[in-house]
């Protein structure tokens, strides 16, 4: 008798409880064990090349609840870990709160940039990314992002976001972006401004910030300016094959411009990709090639572009799962480097010790769940 009234009464229970905004967890754990060629080493001079190893764990937890309106009120929290830097604390990577419904998508919070995420992917997969989408006047991230996620317009859809900044003064920050798809075929375009940072540099970061999710250092005195421009497009062919192409402009100008090259005046840097994919069961090859044309500042050109080559060959180990090898090359117009260019790792660590060329040679793994 007594389990009869146990059981009726946690039936009764479980039909009173209200019910549950769903939430999920999902991510990737990514290995990448590599050799680099031409690399500096702590004073300055160079190695004939170094072992390294990158570990890249990101975890999402992502919840939604369907409102009595129709409309979706849904939330992320994201991390990056196991790496040797950045995204110390959880919620750094993205931490938002949206509203979604027919009339399209609002959020708010710590989040990427929409033009960052387009030109990460798919256009600098298969290793584009770091001279495409880490390499710019576009930002990586708005800490304190309004975002505008539009509906699909018969495979048209757009995108706009702007940062507040500190609370008390404005980011100056904002972007539009937009896409369209139909069939195999693809087209991506975008379009950012940000003004008044501090810390500026030709390394996409966030805006205003000296840390990944935060915002708000500006200047006080003076103004510089950043602007970006991308467009792209895609076809997959139902043999297998792909073509991408892409163009990017970046645009540095006023006070401390001296952080991209010297003078106040405004730097100019053009980019080109051209990328070849095929599939084939477990089986896909991929060739790319990037021009980075040589920097313009003032007007006058500079000696300091860069070809960029690179191959990947990905094989699925199972669902979730995929190992690959990539090889890419740089190739300096000029051995000094590049001086738009702030950091080694930009350019897979290569010193500036006279050599033109640097390769990465990488294998790893993928797995997402």
């Amino acid at each position: 008798m007594f389990k009869r009234v146990l059981i009726g009464a946690l039936v009764s229970t479980a039909f009173a409880m209200p019910a549950m905004a769903e939430v999920s967890i999902s991510g990737s754990a990514e290995m990448d064990f590599f050799y680099r060629t031409n690399q500096a080493n702590g004073n300055g001079s160079s190695t004939d090349g170094a072992f390294g190893q990158e570990i890249a764990i990101i975890v999402n937890v992502d919840g939604k609840d369907k409102l009595d309106s129709g409309d979706v009120l849904k939330w992320r929290l994201a991390q990056k870990v196991a790496t040797d830097y950045r995204y110390d604390s959880f919620g750094q990577r993205e931490a938002w709160i949206g509203y979604q419904g027919t009339w399209g998508e609002a959020r708010f919070g710590n989040q990427f940039s929409n033009q960052y995420l387009q030109l990460d992917w798919p256009y600098g997969a298969q290793g584009v990314g770091n001279l495409w989408a880490d390499f710019g006047a576009q930002n990586v991230q708005y800490a304190r992002a309004i975002s505008y996620f539009s509906p699909s317009f018969g495979g048209f859809a757009f995108q706009a976001q702007y940062d507040l900044g500190s609370g008390t003064s404005d980011a100056n920050a904002y972007e539009i972006t937009a896409n369209y798809a139909n069939g195999g075929f693809r087209m991506d375009a975008g379009f950012s401004e940000s003004k008044n940072s501090k810390t500026m540099s030709s390394e996409a970061f966030v805006f205003g910030g000296s840390k990944w999710g935060s915002s708000g250092e500006y200047l006080t005195t003076g103004e510089n300016k950043a602007r970006a421009y991308n467009v792209g497009a895609i076809y997959k062919f139902e043999s297998g094959f792909d073509l991408a192409a892409g163009a990017k402009r970046n645009e540095w100008s006023g006070y401390v411009n001296n952080a991209i090259h010297a003078g106040n005046g405004k730097t100019t840097v053009d980019q080109y990709l051209v990328r070849a994919g095929y599939t084939t069961g477990k089986h896909n090859m991929n060739l790319g090639f990037q021009r980075i044309e040589d920097s313009k500042t003032d007007g006058a050109t500079a000696d300091d572009g860069i070809n960029v080559v690179n191959a990947q060959y990905n094989y699925s180990l199972s669902k979730n799962s995929t190992a690959f090898v990539q090889v890419r090359h740089h190739m300096f117009d000029n051995a000094a480097k590049t001086s738009v260019m702030h950091g080694s790792w930009q350019l897979d660590g290569a010193a500036n010790n006279g050599k033109d060329n640097a390769t990465r040679i990488l294998v790893g793994t993928w797995t997402g769940f």
